[in-house]
């Protein structure tokens, strides 16, 4: 007997997302993972249900024509062996029952408005980070629906990087592991990775292609071949890891010296770290206090300065924290009321006014994450705890207009100047011992907090 043809033999990343039963997933991570084959293929579900396939309505979206010939190629070899029919002037794949799939650039975001009234079954999108706002895809949502009753579903590609990178890590990447479904308002999403790696055909068949992406520079190295999403073109500290930089929660040595430090908001959100230095000048952050709206992350919670300041003394007082270091405008009088400042004081607080140098600040909180202690530990450490710096500390870019000198203030900031605040606090900078016999007086303590504590 004649064997049949085997049209596509998915790799093992991409038959577990051509399984996941999310509603919304985003598949990919890194060059070379086979995602727009997974795309092409995962339309196939709606198609082939036995109930709703002759009413299944498909459609894939990537941003330029040329992208957009690229997939037709692809899909020509999926599609034809099943007996598929393409309308190259509409491009329109029509199946042996009826359903379709359309493939379709989007080059504007607000172009997506011509697919108003439609229905569809499926929407995909190919290399979502493309995109510079969630409009398009949210609003493509809406016109996800059945009036038969179909199963619908969302799916996206990308690699880390591009204009969209921001809102597709904080849609898929930042609420959840790898891997985990989990719901928002009810509809549930899912980040599946998939990286150069995971592909065995492409890394049998084109060997030579791991060390093309070996020559890339750093960043887009990480980003490319990693699938590492806290790296991207433009980003402030390329050299921040979670895998480096982030430690589980471990005892702190009472001898520490232990302050805070603050950035005040009141309409935009507020940010406030507590902090530990180490016999040899280690900064960790083991605490933080981020005051932002779940809703709008651009904008503080309405919180007035006495019901901040008790917050924050009173968790300061269980860390034996007196010391807060913040920004010189809470000094500034309105109307003859008291000072942000002074009711910081009134609430236990001594309070001292940052270093505003944002130049110097920047290069110091580069020194940190890049300079390593005798431990071959990075000399800034971040708990796990302190979700909102691991989460925003990555996100910043460059302000071109200055030559990359300080970071886009237009941004989400807040919490990287209460950092800058903590690391050119002079008080704090001045109990740290300065020896000559750096290794021999302090080995002692390095290899205690480390060897026992420092656990991943």
């Amino acid at each position: 007997m004649k064997r049949k043809k085997v049209i596509f033999e998915p790799q093992p990343k991409q038959t577990l997302a051509l399984s996941c039963p999310a509603k919304e997933l985003l598949f990919g991570g890194a060059a070379g993972g086979g995602k727009s084959l997974f795309l092409i293929v995962d339309v196939l579900h709606s198609i082939n249900d036995k109930d709703h396939g002759h009413k299944s309505n498909g459609i894939l979206f990537r941003r330029t024509y040329k992208e957009l010939e690229d997939l037709i190629k692809k899909s020509q070899d999926i599609y034809l062996p099943l007996g598929a029919k393409f309308n190259a002037t509409d491009k329109v794949w029509t199946f042996p029952n009826g359903g379709q799939v359309r493939l379709r650039q989007l080059e504007r975001d607000m172009d997506v408005h011509k697919y108003q009234g439609h229905e569809f079954t499926w929407v995909g999108f190919d290399e979502l980070t493309n995109w510079s706002s969630e409009h398009p895809y949210t609003y493509m949502m809406s016109r996800l629906r059945s009036a038969e009753g179909a199963r619908t579903y969302m799916r996206a590609t990308a690699n880390p990087g591009g204009v969209g990178h921001q809102w597709v890590k904080q849609r898929f990447i930042d609420p959840s592991p790898e891997g985990e479904i989990f719901e928002v308002n009810g509809i549930s999403r899912c980040f599946i990775q998939s990286k150069l790696s995971d592909n065995i055909k492409l890394m049998q068949n084109d060997p030579d292609y791991v060390k093309n992406l070996e020559q890339l520079p750093d960043h887009q190295r990480r980003a490319l071949l990693d699938g590492d999403w806290n790296i991207f073109a433009g980003q402030v500290f390329e050299e921040f890891s979670t895998e480096d930089h982030v430690v589980r929660q471990f005892m702190l040595e009472p001898h520490w010296y232990r302050f805070a430090s603050m950035d005040w908001g009141y309409r935009a959100p507020f940010s406030i770290g507590y902090w530990a230095i180490t016999g040899d000048g280690r900064y960790i952050r083991f605490d933080e206090w981020y005051g932002v709206d779940d809703k709008d992350p651009l904008r503080g919670i309405g919180m007035n300065h006495r019901e901040v300041a008790q917050g924050a003394w009173d968790r300061a007082s269980l860390y034996g924290i007196s010391d807060m270091v913040a920004d010189s405008a809470i000094w500034n009088q309105i109307d003859g009321s008291p000072t942000t400042a002074s009711i910081f004081e009134e609430s236990g607080f001594r309070m001292h006014k940052s270093d505003k140098n944002r130049q110097v600040g920047l290069q110091r909180v580069h020194e940190l994450l890049q300079v390593h202690g005798v431990d071959g530990r990075p000399m800034m450490l971040i708990f796990d705890r302190c979700r909102d710096f691991i989460r925003l500390i990555p996100q910043l870019v460059y302000d071109e207009r200055n030559g990359k000198e300080d970071v886009d203030t237009t941004g989400d900031d807040h919490i990287y100047d209460e950092a800058r605040y903590a690391v050119m606090f002079h008080r704090a900078r001045k109990v740290i011992p300065k020896p000559k016999r750096y290794r021999e007086m302090y080995q002692d303590e390095v290899v205690g907090y480390d060897t026992l504590r420092y656990n991943k």
